[in-house]
């Protein structure tokens, strides 16, 4: 089987998490990284550096492009790729905007280009476990879900503290949280969401029913401050007639696992492992992607799932 050459666009997440885990696919062959300050950096098997993605991207010799730099970029690297047949592992979430994210659908239609979008949660091992093992034989009456994380809000001046850069708690958050409900349960609509101010809210508190099968979803988003008392965490509780179910982690760091509960008794836990929860679940995606390429069919998740993704936070971020 030939070799997909692939250039990754980020030095922090896409060298530290993505590299990590795509040089352990032998189908994928890294030729090529680009940074904006690539000092010190170590060059490994010969992988040419660049300091300009349009530079990286008139290598002919790359098949594939990752991209893991902020989401304001992604839009004009995306129209490149497009424009030089050059699949995409896009992260999220996928630009900056439901208008960006249009372009990119209007300007892949009738390509032959394949793509995936980094939604991580859906492959966490208790994830999968709840919807291979349980999900099928309950009867769902609501579900609530919890989720505060501690963010130095005051000190941090980059993207991720701005909705309208791609950040905020919309793109940081509440985009996996609907990625991962439409996953598991299928589509909802938009009842209500309270938050405490309009732009780059810290607080929010959503309602959803769920369309095929009427239940009520309840979701609070939390920025809590550093010093905050609370604890972070990150809680799905799914009731059903005669069981309550619970995906739950701790996230004080990134290697809290999520585990998962059956009337408050652990019923799945994961190997202890002091990696980066994200690792395996990006491992998979990018799985997909190789699979996606050497396949020539679209995969989940996608840009037409980002779509869907952003067309919900247009709309829970416009009201109120």
């Amino acid at each position: 089987m030939k070799k997909i050459n692939v250039g990754i666009i980020g030095k922090n997440f896409g060298y530290k998490l993505i590299y990590n885990a795509i040089h352990r696919i032998k189908e994928f062959n890294t030729i090529a990284f680009c940074f904006k300050n690539p000092v010190n950096f170590k060059t490994i098997n010969k992988i040419k550096i660049y300091t300009d993605w349009k530079k990286m991207l008139s290598n002919k010799k790359i098949n594939a492009v990752i991209i893991s730099s902020p989401p304001e970029t992604h839009l004009e690297i995306i129209k490149t790729a497009i424009k030089k047949k050059i699949h995409i592992f896009c992260e999220k979430p996928a630009t900056k905007s439901y208008k960006q994210v249009m372009q990119v659908i209007n300007l892949l239609e009738n390509k032959k280009l394949l793509h995936i979008v980094n939604y991580e949660f859906p492959k966490i091992a208790a994830f999968k476990f709840f919807k291979k093992n349980i999900l099928k034989k309950i009867h769902i009456k609501k579900i609530q879900i919890n989720w505060a994380i501690k963010m130095p809000q005051q000190k941090r001046s980059t993207w991720k503290n701005f909705h309208n850069r791609g950040g905020g708690i919309f793109y940081n958050y509440v985009c996996h949280t609907i990625y991962y409900l439409q996953d598991l349960f299928g589509d909802f609509i938009i009842e209500n969401v309270n938050k405490d101010r309009k732009k780059n809210p810290t607080n929010i508190k959503i309602k959803l029913r769920n369309i095929k099968k009427n239940f009520i979803i309840y979701i609070n988003f939390k920025i809590l401050p550093l010093k905050s008392k609370q604890k972070s965490i990150h809680q799905i509780k799914i009731f059903d007639k005669n069981n309550n179910f619970e995906l739950f982690s701790k996230t004080k760091s990134l290697s809290d696992q999520f585990i998962l509960k059956k009337s408050n008794k652990v019923i799945f836990e994961p190997i202890e492992n002091k990696k980066d929860f994200r690792f395996y679940p990006v491992f998979e995606n990018l799985k997909n992607f190789q699979k996606s390429i050497n396949e020539k069919k679209i995969l989940k998740p996608n840009f037409f799932d980002a779509k869907k993704v952003h067309f919900l936070i247009n709309q829970i971020s416009s009201i109120g």
